[in-house]
């Protein structure tokens, strides 16, 4: 039950998917003598450039800034920027878990960001006599702006348990490969394309949907999470997976 319960929520997958942009510019034209006032799409903030449906981006929030995160009602996320570039972030869920984690911004360049994060924590943290800990650190790449970003990264992750987790061994890791694309289609609405995929387990899973900005500083994410595990056998090649819906309220609350 727990194998199923930790593969299911925590592990994803790698796929593609494709998408478009548009142009959105409002002329204000008082009279002939005056200029043409031409006004971005940009001009709505995005509040939510941290992450994805499933996955980071390398951008870390702004100084004294507070991030809060609830996806399908079973998973809380709490970030806080400690300065422009180092975020750190408390995970939590229904099933009683708790993970910390830290990021920090290690390069900016001009269209591009680089970032690492670190995390522990227990996935069964409320429970009395079962212990999941649970450690990794990642890598991401993100180019772009945050509006319109493509990230690329991986990571090394560690479990150990004093229960059997996975394919009865109570001590596993796994690395992981992930990807995910951010598209402004108007000043409200994004796009968004993203997933993991688990090396170590032959696991695709991500996200698909779209992102609605509220009064600047909330999103709503509603989409589809796939997942696609594959089974090779020396007899057969067998697919099997299925699709979960995916929602998503996210608030930044802007401290400067």
């Amino acid at each position: 039950m727990m194998l199923k319960g930790f593969s299911f929520v925590s592990l994803f997958g790698l796929f593609s998917f494709f998408a478009y942009a548009q142009d959105d510019y409002v002329i204000d034209v008082n009279d002939l003598d005056k200029p043409v006032i031409k006004k971005s799409i940009s001009d709505v903030p995005n509040p939510d450039y941290t992450s994805y449906f499933t996955s980071p981006t390398a951008f870390t929030l702004s100084s004294r800034d507070f991030r809060l995160a609830s996806n399908d009602i079973i998973f809380f996320k709490c970030s806080y920027g400690i300065s422009s570039k180092t975020t750190l972030t408390a995970n939590m869920s229904l099933f009683g878990s708790l993970i910390a984690s830290v990021k920090q911004q290690i390069h900016e360049g001009e269209n591009h960001t680089v970032s690492f994060t670190a995390s522990m924590g227990d996935f069964t943290a409320s429970l009395k006599d079962t212990t999941i800990f649970f450690t990794g650190a990642s890598a991401q790449l993100t180019f772009g702006d945050y509006q319109r970003n493509f990230t690329i990264g991986t990571g090394f992750h560690y479990v150990y348990s004093n229960i059997d987790v996975v394919n009865e061994n109570n001590e596993f890791y796994f690395h992981t490969i992930n990807a995910g694309y951010q598209n402004q289609l108007n000043k409200y609405l994004y796009l968004i394309v993203d997933g993991y995929y688990f090396t170590n387990y032959n696991l695709f899973s991500g996200g698909a949907g779209l992102k609605f900005i509220i009064k600047r500083k909330y999103s709503l994410n509603v989409g589809v999470m796939p997942l696609l595990f594959n089974d090779v056998r020396s007899s057969r090649y067998q697919v099997s997976g299925g699709v979960l819906p995916f929602f998503a309220v996210r608030m930044l609350i802007a401290r400067n």
